[in-house]
């Protein structure tokens, strides 16, 4: 229901007016380009011992020539992350339940237990004729199952179409330069609209993410499967420094 949502908005908004990196791509990536960005904070670890940080991760699709409302739109994300960090999905209260279609933050929040948030962000969409949605705040819980994460958007111009992405913190599986990745099996779908922006921050408070610095490079990839099939890897790098 709340993917037909989009599909209905997208229709309706079509009518009346998804960081360094390197790309290999096929289909629609020939006429958009995929970015993922990922920094931890603080950059300077130590050697061996995991300690809380902060951590962002984000994706952007840019669109050279517009949207058009005929792009094939991203189907599915799997965004691994450097080794140098481990993902703790075992401690922590879990938000078994999915907060309300069109709750605000706040009322996102009362819905879950208190220490199943993990932190915030922002997303954007964009639809043809030079429609922009700025207004998206995205706020991230446990759940529903331990190893979940759920993506909670909430827009005032989107109100009740803005929906929950329900994630899984896995095990990556694009090599030796990664430990966990977000894997995300279903994203929104957004009709003629255009999902371009999609972030968090996740708090160092929550002890949900910890790293270090043995290896200087941390590396971010994303791949992201689109809706006509084909498929798109991209990688951001941050060093990191040794106390």
């Amino acid at each position: 229901m709340i993917k037909r949502k989009w599909l209905v908005l997208g229709v309706g908004l079509a009518v009346s007016f998804g960081a360094t990196s390197i790309a290999f791509a096929a289909g629609a990536a020939d006429t958009q380009d995929a970015f993922v960005d990922g920094k931890v904070s603080p950059s300077k670890l130590d050697k061996k011992k995991y300690k809380p940080v902060k951590l962002f991760l984000g994706v952007r699709t840019e669109i050279p020539g517009g949207v058009t409302g005929t792009q094939s739109n991203p189907h599915a994300e799997f965004i691994s992350i450097p080794k140098n960090v481990k993902i703790n999905t075992k401690g922590g209260a879990v938000c078994t339940s999915l907060p309300p279609s069109g709750s605000t933050p706040d009322q996102a929040r009362a819905a879950c237990p208190g220490k199943s948030y993990l932190g915030s962000g922002t997303a954007s969409i964009q639809g043809p004729g030079g429609v922009q949605i700025n207004d998206i705040t995205v706020s991230v819980f446990r759940g529903p199952a331990k190893n979940g994460v759920q993506l909670h958007t909430y827009s005032p111009t989107l109100l009740a179409a803005a929906p929950t992405v329900l994630g899984s913190i896995v095990k990556s599986n694009a090599g030796g330069k990664f430990g966990s990745a977000l894997s995300v099996p279903n994203a929104p779908e957004t009709g003629s609209l255009m999902l371009t922006g999609f972030n968090a921050t996740i708090n160092k408070s929550t002890k949900f993410a910890t790293a270090n610095c043995k290896s200087k490079t941390m590396t971010f990839q994303r791949k992201v499967t689109y809706a006509d099939g084909s498929s798109e890897t991209v990688e951001t790098t941050q060093k990191c420094k040794r106390k």
